[in-house]
């Protein structure tokens, strides 16, 4: 549900830009650049999934979709490890996430965006 959400607002920006004066699709191959953060979305494929049910009927619904999802960086305080961490290493929920150190096991903190961080179409 929450991809769902980011979605909804990506798309309605996405087609309120396409409505532009002087913004010609007609016959354009168009390309959508989404990168956000990992903290930002739980799974890569319910928001591929969510992007694919909201422009179905619209000018984006040839569209295609490159999503990016920035990882989460580990900076750890006890052996100076600092290096991005595996998908699904911490719950996206947590307002402060921890994890442990890939190198020592200590616990860490970790730094990560929870939004969108650029949107780019491409007509071609």
């Amino acid at each position: 549900m929450h991809e769902y959400s980011l979605m909804q607002e990506v798309v309605k920006n996405l087609l309120a830009k396409l409505e532009e004066p002087g913004v010609a699709t007609a016959g354009s191959k168009l390309e959508v650049t989404l990168k956000v953060g990992a903290l930002a979305i739980h799974s890569a494929a319910a928001t591929r999934q969510a992007y694919e049910v909201l422009v179905k009927g619209t000018k984006l619904e040839k569209s295609r979709l490159n999503l990016i999802v920035e990882p989460l960086i580990l900076t750890c305080p006890n052996c100076g490890f600092s290096g991005p961490l595996p998908e699904g290493a911490v719950d996206p929920h947590e307002q402060l996430p921890l994890a442990p150190c890939p190198k020592c096991g200590a616990i860490s903190p970790v730094a990560g965006s929870r939004g969108v961080e650029s949107i780019e179409l491409v007509l071609e």
